[in-house]
């Protein structure tokens, strides 16, 4: 809702007429309300804004829409609406609007009186006058400092709340209390919207670098990437997404945005422990990317392993990655990993034979006790082990041949 609001205030600002209002316009007199023009003042009398759009002081629409002069009659003889008098319509800029179309929709939530806004919406707010009628207008966008009936908005203001009191005559205009400021400006105090430092950054916490908290998308913007410099503040600069690199990584957050993740950020898809990491998007219809750790923030005494999916104790001499704590998985120039994979060395032993640099002991063999070697597997059996086999051994052969016996005597007396 915030940003919706910030893009329609944004753009309700005082511009050049487009080739679609310039002949019937005021010269100067068009503003945009989200993407739609609205005139403000059309450029011959008899001719209002009726919904931002010139009509004939005669026509249906101006009909409809109950907009008069000062006397209130038909506007013949101006170039605005001093009045609207029709339900569902209110008076803004000189014109009537609808409240259930475009663009009156974007500027009031709610109907009030015939001629009146009861509930304007984000991004303006309502007129605090004395006797709010259907002569004045009721929403005040929180930018507009022309504003009306001497209550004024914020320069670059998005949200605001209306002025406790209404404006008086005699120069004493009431301001409304800016709650956010428009993209690129923070509020330096309730009334005071300050550009931020950074001219990529979209919001900010305040004066100075590194502030940052979300920068400009788009195109034309460059440095759309977020890098954090500041973990507890959540805040940094705007990058392009050559610099998220090394201890950073390009990703896009839940919102969409673009953001330089650190490494070990394993919050946001990062690798714990890691210092130092490659990115590959996982397709290009996805934002979601596989990350590599390359190294780990304490590489003397912990390595990631070979995929890159964590960082591990590994203070193994010449071991580059390892596969669990103190469990070698590559070592580092053309050395091999011991049977036992607690060392590198340069050859594989005797019963072994390599594997992707990895030496695995033969069938029949497993890895001596330094871990360094191949010995034959024993089968280690106890002696009370090897006293129970024989005497099942014994108890199965007797039971067979006392069988044989009595088959043989037994069936032959028979």
């Amino acid at each position: 809702m915030l940003l919706i609001a910030v893009y329609f205030v944004l753009n309700a600002l005082a511009a050049e007429c487009s080739e679609a209002h310039r002949a019937t316009c005021g010269n100067g007199k068009c503003e945009k309300i989200g993407d739609t023009e609205i005139c403000t003042e059309c450029g011959a009398n008899g001719n209002v804004p009726i919904n931002g759009i010139c009509k004939a002081h005669g026509s249906e629409e101006t009909g409809a829409a109950g907009c008069k002069n000062g006397s209130d009659l038909s506007p013949s003889d101006v170039k605005v609406c001093i009045k609207c008098v029709s339900t569902n319509y209110f008076l803004f800029k000189g014109g009537c609007y609808k409240v259930d179309e475009v663009p009156g929709n974007t500027i009031c939530q709610t109907a009030g009186a015939a001629g009146t806004c009861d509930v304007c919406k984000d991004g303006y707010f309502k007129n605090p006058v004395e006797s709010l009628d259907n002569t004045k207008q009721s929403c005040i966008a929180c930018n507009d400092t022309e504003g009306a009936d001497y209550n004024i908005g914020v320069l670059n203001c998005a949200m605001c709340v209306a002025p406790e009191t209404p404006g008086t005559s005699g120069g004493d205009k009431k301001s409304a209390t800016c709650k956010s400021c428009l993209e690129g400006y923070y509020a330096e105090n309730p009334l005071t919207c300050t550009q931020c430092e950074d001219n990529n950054c979209a919001i900010c916490l305040g004066a100075g670098t590194g502030k940052c908290t979300k920068c400009k998308s788009g195109p034309g913007t460059g440095k759309e990437y977020l890098k954090i410099t500041d973990i507890p503040g959540k805040s940094g600069e705007c990058v392009e997404a050559s610099k998220c690199t090394g201890t950073h990584f390009p990703a896009t957050d839940s919102g969409n945005n673009k953001v330089c993740v650190l490494c070990s950020d394993v919050d946001n898809n990062g690798v714990a422990g890691c210092n130092t990491c490659t990115s590959t998007p996982i397709s290009d219809s996805s934002n979601m990317v596989t990350v590599k750790c390359t190294e780990c923030t304490t590489p003397k005494t912990n390595k990631p392993n070979v995929a890159g999916t964590g960082c591990f104790t590994c203070s193994i001499d010449g071991c580059d990655n390892c596969s669990e704590n103190g469990v070698c998985e590559k070592c580092g120039n053309a050395k091999k990993v011991s049977p036992g994979k607690n060392s590198c060395v340069e050859q594989c032993p005797e019963n072994s034979i390599e594997k992707e640099s990895v030496c695995v002991c033969n069938s029949g063999y497993g890895p001596d006790s330094a871990g360094t070697g191949c010995v034959t597997v024993s089968t280690n059996l106890s002696t009370g082990a090897i006293a129970s086999i024989s005497v099942a051994a014994i108890v199965v052969v007797g039971g067979l041949v006392g069988f044989l016996c009595w088959w043989f005597i037994c069936r032959g007396k028979a």
